[in-house]
């Protein structure tokens, strides 16, 4: 006691002057108080009271593994509230059964300590919300709705005081907290189905949100929240042990599942905050492309290996990921990755078989395969989800969906004592496997609308529901559809389209319909698609539709270019160019269509106004005195508009639609406001009428059967049209 006391005299100044019998008074009457810790340890201590007894747990951040470090702990109820003392290597924590902070070291025993309370911590009672600050040697405690407790440790006799007007801001409902490693504040996320992250002043009590950082249909209660060097906050959720990793230094915050660790009703923990979070001395890692989460900076697929469970006979360790084409087995001549066969291959819309050889006790296997070829392993590429397999072979059949990219691609395998794992994250058992793929497709057909060289022109009037100048000019686009088919069942569909002409000075988006296909019957993460040859990342399958609809551009003057003098795009004399903004984009279904089912080429291409830009008085006032946006569309003669079109726009003005004889978009004569010609079309100059362009299109429109001069498009006035 006298050797402890010099130390404590010599490493924290505010001790001299007391004498060594008002330091005991701070002690438990123990004969011996215990040892600190050695040094900063890094594992992390879980408090766990399944009965009555408090047990201490070491655990491994990294895999979720821990082991008992003591199960009896000296004392008969509850340890909550702990943290540990970067200043004196000590855990304090608060202890149910004397009411009162109490002290452990290395041996994890618990001391309790003599302490002074304030009326306020008297009338707090228990408190299970606490830490120690790393700046000074002080212990805080919460209570919500009582306030925030400060405990000076350097400070004989020991005082329990209110941090002055904490108890006004004392809402949050929280059951741990952790101090940040350097900028002396306390962080947590709030319990409840949205877990929030909040920092906290220590000196006043006051907090700040930083936003949700986790969902769930599920309440989420973090009894053990601590912080590794570089400012990542870990919480472990009570209810299942899952560690989640928040890096609270980002702009937005977000939680990631990390590890999946013990779970109990009763949760505490702490940790020091300077202490790096180690990889562990026998881990087994992935070794798929970066991308796939394979190293620990990416909190990459690893499994703590205890010998308890295998997939195939062989697992190694490794100190990190070795992604593709370092893998581990290239560098240690040794290949684990022997717990998978893969005897038939992965054909589109086809079975496969897998053949799953594991060791040790019974585990459950959950399995991904990157269909899509984007890099990663999304919830849509889990072909084997929390699988149960015991010691020896087991034979799987999986499907290769519709949807899925020709070409190589990666899979992931990992057993492990529990069912529902991610592709990423630490788990205290098992071991993952990762495997290069091929996926093929044969008997594939392609069928081109109109040709697989040609294109189908569709031309547009924007002053809907007025018939405006009809020199069909506003928008002018060109099409090519190919069906991709096996089977006489059709898996996905492309477009190629390019920007011809815009005569208008307002704004049009351009957009195409699949009638009669279900928007949820779209594999909208495997859809790609470039514009001017360059790869896009947002989707284009447009939300709030029941069909299926693809918008290629919300704004189609964003592509064009006008040349000098000219106010339009391609339509006025003097005014040409070779340009043309072009689009791709490949859409596969999740399940094939038969052919007879698909809609009628070319399908349901339309433009509508550009959301916030003036699209005329009239528009606006059938719009309720809104620029009408997405709400105005133009759609081909007798084509159904979509879920978000206003159908106040029908019958207004020259439009003449009537929708119990299913006509749409067309006037009293017939004419239209959007037209197709299947052809590369030379549609008119500026301010020229189309049926004076070209004069036989009245009688075609005329008739509603389309028998009457289908080839109007051939004989126009040569000098109303537009030329390069």
């Amino acid at each position: 006691m006298n050797l402890l006391f010099s130390n404590m005299l010599s490493r924290y100044p505010l001790y001299r002057g007391f004498t060594l019998g008002a330091l005991t008074l701070a002690m438990s009457s123990a004969a011996q108080a215990s040892e600190p810790f050695e040094a900063c340890p890094n594992e992390a201590f879980i408090i766990q009271t399944p009965a009555s007894k408090p047990i201490v747990y070491g655990v491994d951040l990294g895999t979720g593994s821990y082991l008992t470090l003591s199960s009896n702990m000296g004392i008969d109820a509850a340890l909550n509230g702990t943290g540990f003392s970067y200043n004196d290597n000590y855990l304090y924590g608060w202890d149910y059964q004397h009411q009162t902070l109490a002290r452990i070291g290395a041996d994890y025993q618990a001391q309790p300590l003599t302490l002074i309370k304030d009326s306020a911590a008297t009338a707090a009672g228990n408190f299970y919300v606490g830490d120690v600050a790393l700046t000074e040697n002080v212990w805080y405690g919460y209570r919500k709705k009582v306030g925030l407790f400060r405990v000076d440790l350097n400070v004989v006799p020991l005082t329990m005081d209110l941090v002055a007007g904490s108890q006004s801001m004392a809402n949050y409902n929280i059951t741990d907290f952790a101090f940040h490693p350097n900028n002396g504040f306390l962080y947590a996320v709030t319990n409840g189905k949205s877990g929030e992250l909040i920092s906290i002043d220590p000196s006043t009590g006051g907090h700040e949100s930083l936003g949700i950082v986790i969902t769930s249909d599920s309440n989420f209660t973090f009894g053990a929240q601590f912080f590794d060097p570089q400012g990542n906050l870990y919480i472990s959720n009570n209810g299942n042990g899952n560690v989640y990793k928040v890096n609270v230094e980002q702009p937005q915050p977000s939680a990631e599942l990390f590890s999946y660790g013990p779970s109990s009703t009763s949760n505490d923990g702490a940790r020091c905050a300077l202490a790096e979070v180690p990889v562990g001395d026998a881990v087994d890692f992935g070794d798929a492309p970066v991308s796939y989460g394979t190293l620990m900076t990416d909190n990459g697929a690893r499994h703590g290996i205890d010998g308890s469970m295998a997939l195939g006979l062989l697992n190694d360790s490794e100190s990190d990921g070795y992604p593709d084409p370092l893998s581990d087995d290239v560098s240690d001549g040794i290949d684990d990755e022997d717990g998978i066969s893969m005897p038939t291959g992965f054909e589109i819309g086809e079975d496969a078989i897998l053949l799953v050889t594991t060791q040790g006790k019974a585990g459950f296997l959950n399995a991904w395969i990157d269909w899509a070829q984007d890099g990663q392993f999304d919830e849509e590429d889990r072909i084997v989800s929390g699988q149960s397999v015991s010691a020896g072979s087991h034979t799987l059949l999986i499907s290769v969906p519709n949807w899925a990219k020709a070409g190589p691609t990666w899979s992931r395998f990992r057993l492990s004592s529990v069912a529902d794992i991610l592709p990423t994250g630490g788990v205290s058992d098992g071991e993952v496997e990762d495997y290069p793929i091929t996926v093929t497709e044969t008997g594939i057909t392609m069928t081109y609308y109109p040709s697989s060289s040609g294109f189908t022109t569709l031309a547009y009037e924007d002053l809907y529901p007025d018939q405006g100048d009809f020199d069909m000019n506003d928008v002018v686009m060109q099409l090519r559809i190919t069906q991709f088919v096996k089977d006489n069942q059709v898996r996905r569909v492309g477009f190629n389209a390019q920007l011809v002409a815009m005569g208008a000075w307002y704004h049009n988006g351009f957009a195409i319909q699949l009638p009669g296909i279900a928007r949820n019957n779209v594999q909208e993460s495997a859809i790609e698609w470039t514009v001017q040859g360059q790869k896009q990342t947002h989707s284009p399958l447009e939300a709030g539709q029941t069909n299926a609809v693809m918008v290629l551009s919300d704004d189609l003057w964003k592509h064009a270019t006008k040349g000098n003098g000219c106010e339009y795009f391609r339509t006025e004399l003097g005014c040409g160019t070779s340009y043309r903004a072009n689009w791709q984009m490949t859409v596969p279904f999740v399940n094939a269509v038969d052919e007879a089912l698909m809609p009628d080429f070319p399908y349901d291409p339309f433009i509508f106004a550009t959301p916030n830009t003036d699209h005329g008085l009239a528009a606006k006032n059938i719009n309720g005195g809104k620029n009408p946006g997405r709400s105005l569309e133009v759609h081909l003669k007798n084509k159904l508009p979509t879920d978000l079109f206003n159908p106040a726009f029908l019958g207004q003005r020259d439009d003449a639609s009537n929708v119990a004889l299913g006509q749409y978009f067309q006037d009293q004569n017939g004419m239209s406001w959007a037209i197709e010609v299947p052809d590369t079309w030379k549609h008119p100059i500026e301010l020229q009428r189309l049926d004076h362009t070209y004069v036989e299109f009245v009688d075609f429109a005329a008739d509603a059967s389309g028998n009457s001069n289908p080839y109007w498009y051939i004989n126009a006035d040569s000098e109303l049209i537009f030329k390069d």
